[in-house]
C-alpha cells in the first residue's frame, strides 16, 4: 500500500510539473484552423510520433520569435495598429517635447480651417531653354 500511495505521489508531481510548463492560449477560429492545418500535415507520413496542436503551436511562436525579419514584425504591428492610440502616444509625445511634426500641423490647420489655412508651396522655377548658357570659345575647350 506504501508503495501505491508512493507511485501515486510520484506521478502527481510529475503531473504538476508537466502542467507547470504548459499555459492556456486562446486564438481566433482562423489561427485554430491554421494549426489543424499545419498539424496534419507534419502528421500525414509521420509514423515516427504524432504532433499535437500544443506541439505545432509552440513550435510556430518560438520558430517566430527566433526567425521572424524586421518586415515580418513591421507587417504584424501594421496589422494591429489602432488609429486612436497612434493619435494619444503622438500627443502624449508633443506633450513631453512641446513640438508637433510640421506634417501633422499642416494637417491639423487643413482639417480645422481647410484649404486656405495650408501654407503655400514654394513654387519651382521652371529652367527656361534660353537661360541655359552652353557655349565654347572658339579658342580651344572650356
Amino acid at each position: 500500500m506504501e508503495e501505491e500511495e508512493n507511485t501515486k505521489n510520484k506521478i502527481k508531481k510529475n503531473g504538476d510539473e508537466e502542467a507547470e510548463k504548459v499555459i492556456r492560449l486562446v486564438v481566433t477560429k482562423e489561427a485554430d484552423r491554421a494549426v489543424s492545418e499545419v498539424m496534419d500535415a507534419v502528421n500525414t507520413g509521420f509514423e515516427a510520433g504524432r504532433a499535437t496542436k500544443l506541439d505545432v503551436a509552440s513550435y510556430m511562436l518560438i520558430w517566430f520569435e527566433n526567425n521572424a525579419s524586421k518586415d515580418a514584425k513591421l507587417a504584424l504591428r501594421m496589422q494591429l495598429a489602432n488609429e486612436m492610440t497612434m493619435l494619444e502616444s503622438l500627443v502624449k509625445m508633443a506633450k513631453n517635447s512641446g513640438t508637433l511634426p510640421p506634417a501633422l500641423k499642416e494637417a491639423l490647420a487643413q482639417h480645422f480651417f481647410g484649404e486656405d489655412a495650408a501654407p503655400a508651396r514654394k513654387v519651382k522655377k521652371i529652367l527656361k531653354p534660353d537661360g541655359i548658357i552652353d557655349r565654347t570659345s572658339e579658342e580651344g575647350a572650356a
